[in-house]
């Protein structure tokens, strides 16, 4: 039988993050639901849904062991520690760009919103599962979806797979990773309300979706 793991309660347990913290609700959670469902011990799907604009997507997970060298402190060997391995699927924006209008502005707003929304589930099962580092493999046709997650970048790097040439980035899953994410999607959050009402008199496209989105 797959199990399901439901993330919405936002909970902070483990040895990552700190025991005893409360997640953040970020700014405009309201309508992205999520959950991981286990495919095996090790493997996971993890299926997330922005329903005010039909923004979704099934991301597959494998928690597994990756070594760390010590190299670079300038010592022998190294050490194995948990980590999350992410492949992470474009995106089908049609639906979305019908419903802005096409506005490339609204778009990658609402796009970097969806993908902090992302971000912050994956570190809480990161904590769950005890995982040091969220690990992704993007492809070149994906990158610009995800440009906001460069600023937490610990490494990058070009590596071979089986899709051919990718890059390869990781993300650290400790607090002060989580409470950045936080902070970022507040001052997105923020600054795309103050455009869109400032400038609503001279552009349809932020007219439009400030009347289909009246709580804004």
């Amino acid at each position: 039988m797959l199990k399901l793991i439901v993330t919405n309660a936002h909970s902070f347990n483990g040895n990552v993050l700190p025991q005893g913290i409360e997640a953040k609700f970020s700014p405009f959670d309201d309508s992205f639901i999520s959950h991981f469902q286990e495919l095996s011990p090790n493997l996971y799907i993890f299926r997330v849904k922005g329903y005010a604009h039909e923004l979704s997507c099934e991301i597959p997970l494998e928690v597994t062991e990756t070594f760390v060298s010590l190299k670079e402190e300038g010592e022998e060997g190294g050490y194995s520690v948990s980590a999350v391995f992410v492949s992470f699927p474009a995106m089908n924006l049609e639906k979305l760009n019908r419903e802005i209008s096409f506005d490339s502005y609204v778009q990658g707003t609402l796009v970097r919103q969806f993908q902090l929304n992302i971000l912050e589930q994956l570190l809480l099962f990161c904590n769950e599962k005890e995982a040091v580092k969220l690990i992704f493999t993007i492809s070149d046709t994906e990158w610009d979806y995800l440009d906001i997650y460069s600023r937490f970048f610990a490494s990058e790097e070009r590596v071979v797979t089986s899709k051919g040439t990718q890059t390869q980035v990781v993300i650290p899953t400790d607090r002060h990773t989580y409470d950045e994410i936080i902070d970022l999607m507040g001052e997105i959050e923020e600054d795309f309300r103050r455009i869109l009402w400032c400038k609503q008199n001279t552009n349809s496209a932020f007219r439009k979706y400030l009347k289909s989105n009246a709580c804004l």
